[in-house]
């Protein structure tokens, strides 16, 4: 589209006739109050004349008709050739702006479509297009559709090598149209990124497991492994030109410039691979967890997020990175091995005692674990709520109704008459400024039976085995939360051993932890190890029996018939991954996909499950893997989490959507 026709038509010649009618309203206005008091003062004239003589009175109105008629025909025989003098001038300058615009390589302009489609571009703009630069492609891009919604938008676009910020005004007439002004904003944009390269990261490196390392190594060869783990660090700060210091045998700060952060997303934390490689005395690898932190306000700010990054990969079970940024979610590299059991139980035996303290100072306990609990949550807090029971405390377990997978021991323990089972609204009622809050087998707060009750509660205690996520509940006066453990009831049946006198539980509570920890390590066949044989020992001698245990997991016809109908519509695909749903909606699909999963990872030939069912609200995904593939950060990119071999996520979509999404994602990671 031509230039003179687009700009001048269509801008230029509005406002030229813009300016006409201000000047013939200027004009108006200036002889109008003139004009208006002349034909009072001569209206008054006449009627006076009329008064005293008839005839001299209607000569002068005939006069003043002519005089009145006669001024008027001279201001437009002197104004009309200035109005079209300016008219002229107007036009004039339209033409030589529009030409002025049309051949300007001072900054680009275009005229394009809600599509992103351009109609009309300027000399500086198809010089652009003459560098290799598609205009219209880059507008899509950069959603210049938007600009039709928010004209004050500005949009950033990288064209020619140059930065540019795009400014918008609407044009006149029936198709949508935007002229698009392009300002080169290069060396505002290169200013903001050496400022963002520039800003100071803090890495805090912590050994995994460090003592143990040492430990485990001859004392000959601990100072050759100790050189070794520091060499590899200070090298991997060095690549970085950082600054590495080192303020505990197990702990070292790390100060590098920001864009160092590509880098190390761009090789996913190499270091963390080359740590495996130094020999040691242990029977398992040599790792480290890093916390970062980046775009503070201030190097207060940075410290507290590299504090709770470095947290997060502890918690998610070490060997891992973890990055935080501002207020952003964090993001999360390595964790290829699985968490390694602690040998040392000092940590457990502080936990219980001060977990005992915070009791003795509670009016009363309430005890809950996740939604839709399965045998590991409801026999974790009935040990709890044994342990609160011996110290004398009224204690509350807070579920809403049972569940499939939990139906046999729930009707065990409330036909015992020795807990109380109260609903979260109930709680929430009966809930103090000093009552005290035990959540058990989770730790987020959406996923606890009632969410409400985290809200409101002024003290909580966490014990967890799963791996920390983001979501974690902050206000937590107490967390116990140990990734390597089989289940929360390990932890559990642990921390009563060292409560004294007050360790004694009932031969249904002991069956009951042992449960959890039969459900979690698949009958002692995960994620089992020295410590989780310990502690099943400990509950069979508390009176424990493995008959009335397996009795518990009994199930009837239909739900086994169901969870079947999951198995039979799997499909295996590359690499031993099988994805299975179910069109069928069960309220407890949960523990329907859970079992489905846990069935299919059995199989021959398969190394990861996911398995898919609603619940008529949401869709339940469940993932397991043997431990090639670490499904927990699968479901995490779905909104969920879990351990490296077992983790869950519930999504929006249907059961084949989600299916779907799942297996693009695997793709996307190079799985499938």
């Amino acid at each position: 589209m031509d230039c003179d026709i687009l700009i001048s038509t269509c801008t230029l010649k509005r406002h030229a006739a813009e300016r006409i009618a201000v000047n013939r309203r200027f004009i108006t206005n200036l002889f109008k109050p003139f004009s208006t008091i002349l034909a009072i003062v001569m209206g008054v004239l006449c009627v006076t004349v009329l008064a005293l003589n008839t005839w001299v009175g209607v000569a002068s109105i005939v006069i003043c008709i002519g005089v009145w008629f006669s001024h008027m025909r001279i201001i437009e025989k002197y104004s009309q050739p200035m109005l079209e003098q300016q008219q002229e001038k107007a036009l004039q300058d339209a033409g030589e702006i529009s030409l002025a615009v049309r051949t300007s390589e001072a900054f680009p302009i275009c005229v394009c479509g809600k599509d992103g489609s351009v109609y009309w571009r300027n000399s500086a703009a198809e010089a652009l297009e003459q560098e290799g630069e598609d205009i219209s492609a880059l507008l899509r891009e950069a959603g210049a559709d938007q600009l039709f919604e928010d004209p004050e938008k500005r949009l950033r676009i990288e064209a020619g090598g140059r930065y540019w910020q795009l400014r918008a005004s609407r044009m006149a007439g029936e198709e949508e149209r935007m002229l698009l002004f392009w300002r080169d904003n290069t060396t505002f944009e290169v200013l903001r990124k050496t400022y963002e390269d520039s800003r100071c990261c803090i890495a805090l490196v912590g050994i995994d497991n460090y003592d143990e390392i040492i430990s485990s190594t001859a004392v000959e060869n601990q100072s050759l492994v100790i050189a070794e783990i520091d060499k590899c660090i200070r090298s991997w700060a060095t690549s970085m030109e950082a600054s590495a210091i080192r303020y505990r045998n197990s702990n070292y700060a790390v100060i590098f410039e920001e864009k160092y952060l590509e880098t190390l997303r761009a090789n996913n934390f190499e270091i963390l691979g080359k740590m495996h490689e130094i020999e040691t005395g242990a029977d398992f690898p040599t790792s480290v967890s890093i916390g970062i932190g980046a775009e503070a306000a201030n190097f207060g700010q940075l410290q507290e997020q590299a504090d709770a990054a470095l947290d997060l990969a502890y918690g998610r079970g070490g060997d891992q990175a973890v990055i935080r940024k501002g207020s952003g979610d964090p993001e999360y590299f390595g964790g290829a091995l699985p968490s390694v059991e602690k040998r040392n139980k000092g940590r457990s035996r502080l936990f219980s005692h001060a977990l005992m303290q915070q009791i003795s100072m509670a009016d009363t306990v309430f005890v809950m674990g996740h939604s839709r609990p399965d045998m590991d949550a409801l026999g974790a807090c009935m040990g709890i709520a044994a342990l609160v029971g011996n110290m004398d405390k009224p204690v509350d377990i807070v579920i809403d109704t049972s569940y499939e997978a939990i139906e046999q021991l729930y009707k065990a323990a409330a036909q015992s008459g020795q807990y109380s089972f109260v609903s979260g609204e109930e709680a929430i009622r009966r809930l103090t400024s000093d009552s005290l809050l035990v959540v058990v087998d989770c730790h987020a707060a959406y996923m606890t039976q009632s969410q409400e009750l985290v809200e409101r509660a002024n003290k909580i205690i966490i014990i967890d085995h799963h791996r920390r996520s983001k979501d974690v509940i902050e206000n937590a006066s107490l967390v116990y939360m140990e990734s390597y453990a089989s289940s929360t009831s390990e932890l559990i049946a642990e921390m009563l051993q060292y409560a004294g006198d007050r360790s004694s539980i009932s031969k249904l509570e002991a069956e009951a932890l042992l449960a959890g920890i039969t459900l979690d390590t698949k009958n002692f066949t995960v994620s089992s190890g020295a410590r989780t044989f310990e502690a099943a020992s400990w509950l069979k001698r508390q009176g424990a029996d493995t008959a009335a245990v397996n009795s518990f997991f009994k199930l009837n016809l239909e739900f086994v018939q169901k969870k079947y109908n999951i198995l039979a519509n799997a499909q295996v695909m590359s690499n031993g991954i099988a994805v299975a749903y179910t069109k069928e909606s069960d309220p407890a699909m949960q523990v329907l996909a859970a079992q489905a999963a846990d069935e299919l990872l059995e199989m021959k030939g398969i190394t990861a499950a996911f398995t898919a069912g609603s619940t008529g609200e949401r869709t339940c995904i469940s993932a397991r893997s043997s431990g090639n593939i670490n499904v927990q950060t699968i479901m995490e990119k779905l909104g969920g989490g879990g351990h490296r071999g077992g983790a869950a996520a519930q999504v929006s979509e249907g059961p084949e959507e989600a299916i779907q999404k799942l297996v693009e994602l695997l793709r996307a990671q190079g799985l499938l």
